[in-house]
């Protein structure tokens, strides 16, 4: 006989411990049609939860590679450096739920996962209620519809019991110890990449040649030092763009560049298309009369002036 009524049974997991209620700050809903990946950044008062719906990409995160498929979970702690490897070649779709004030029992505020854990692991059988939750949610806001915030508030509550629940019942694999000078070098550049750095200087500062520098770093990271300041630019400009009213040639100083056309010309190579272009193109507000586009980041208005709303 077919059921009519479901009852509800004793949890079989943990609650999630919750030390306060998160705010939810805005979702975020990607597809191949125009998706313009966010290049190499971190967010430094929000914790990010990514649901990969189709597709699979490469993301490095926290400094690892990592190859991400339907199904995926990720968990971008506050703070952490991450960075979306997808286009044209690697069609992607995703929804990203960001929150700021997540404070959980025995972590540090913002983060969903113990900073030593992996970030992502496989939704399985959870996977069709997190997209639709999430498709709700983005829905809702985009509609700005009475009551919606309240509402996404408290599914954004489910989505955490359900993450929280598959992340005690995954398998860690087995951690993979960095390299000390790569970690080193790292570092360093996480300081200093806005500033005029070079190859040489790095090895001046680090008593290593150049040539081993790269080797290592590139090793380590996938990336070789130059690339990485880049991408590290590129994705701060991102930030500034979209959370703040700064001018494009202020944007472009702050980030390291005091060339303007310079400036336009690789944040155009690794974006696919111009500062200007993506600060208009990003974000769609939710008005009544206004219909979402295929990519749009839905959010709640935020109680204070430049708050970041990063991320496609």
């Amino acid at each position: 006989m077919k059921e009519v009524q479901c009852f509800a049974r004793p949890a079989d997991t943990e609650d999630i411990p919750l030390a306060g209620l998160p705010q939810l700050a805005y979702i975020s809903k990607t597809v191949p049609e125009s998706s313009h990946p966010r290049v190499m950044h971190s967010h430094d008062d929000l914790c990010e939860l990514v649901l990969i719906w189709e597709g699979e990409a490469d993301y490095s995160i926290g400094g690892r590679e990592y190859r991400v498929c339907r199904g995926d979970l990720i968990v971008y702690n506050s703070g952490v450096i991450h960075d979306e490897r997808y286009g044209i070649s690697m069609p992607i779709s995703s929804y990203c739920i960001a929150m700021r004030g997540l404070k959980l029992d025995g972590l540090r505020d913002n983060a969903l996962i113990p900073d030593s854990d992996g970030p992502v692991f496989p939704s399985g059988k959870h996977f069709e209620a997190l997209r639709d939750t999430m498709s709700l949610m983005f829905d809702a806001l985009c509609t700005n519809a009475d009551g919606c915030a309240y509402f996404c508030r408290h599914l954004l509550l489910g989505v955490l019991s359900r993450v929280w629940a598959l992340r005690h019942r995954r398998q860690e694999p087995s951690a993979v110890c960095p390299s000390l000078l790569g970690s080193r070098i790292k570092a360093h550049m996480d300081l200093h990449y806005t500033e005029d750095i070079s190859l040489q200087s790095l090895a001046d500062v680090l008593h290593i040649s150049p040539y081993y520098l790269s080797h290592v770093f590139k090793d380590m990271t996938g990336y070789s030092p130059g690339q990485y300041i880049t991408r590290r630019r590129i994705g701060l400009a991102q930030n500034l763009l979209i959370s703040t009213g700064l001018s494009i040639s202020e944007i472009a100083a702050r980030v390291g560049y005091p060339s303007p056309s310079h400036f336009h010309d690789r944040f155009t190579r690794n974006v696919g298309m111009s500062p200007r272009a993506y600060r208009k193109a990003y974000i769609v507000r939710s008005e009544p009369q206004e219909s979402a586009s295929l990519e749009v980041e839905a959010m709640q208005k935020p109680s204070e002036p430049d708050k970041e709303k990063a991320r496609t």
